[in-house]
């Protein structure tokens, strides 16, 4: 009568150890596009610096937008990464609040940009474009 019991203990724990497997991956590429983001900002940044034209508002957008995101992707990574292996429920709950911001914030920063490139775009209707993100 042992045999099913411990049988299914194994499985469930071969099921977990997938699990856990899991999660680390997505912990592991939540990293990757944080790094990313910051690449992304300092290209931005320097392309910003470099521009001859005093009328940039479209270009800072694009760059504040890409700041929001890069901090939103930064909570949902350290949240992401403290939820991994907590047993806690209440401190379970808060960080998966975090990662929501997060992601919040992503979206924001995201919108925040498109109003940017728009905005560039119109701006450069009379000269050729340069990179838009």
């Amino acid at each position: 009568m042992d045999a099913p019991k411990q049988k299914n203990d194994t499985e469930q724990n071969d099921k977990d150890q997938k699990i856990l497997q899991l999660e680390k991956e997505v912990a592991i590429g939540l990293w990757i596009q944080v790094i990313g983001q910051f690449i992304e900002i300092k290209g931005l940044s320097g392309l910003l610096h470099l521009e001859d034209d005093s009328n940039t508002i479209g270009e800072q957008q694009i760059l504040t937008g890409a700041w929001i995101r890069t901090i939103g992707q930064l909570l949902e990574a350290i949240s992401v990464q403290s939820q991994i292996n907590e047993t806690d429920k209440l401190k379970l709950i808060q960080e998966q609040k975090m990662a929501i911001t997060g992601d919040f914030l992503v979206s924001v920063g995201a919108a925040y940009e498109v109003i940017g490139g728009l905005r560039v775009l119109e701006e450069e209707t009379v000269s050729p474009p340069r990179i838009v993100p």
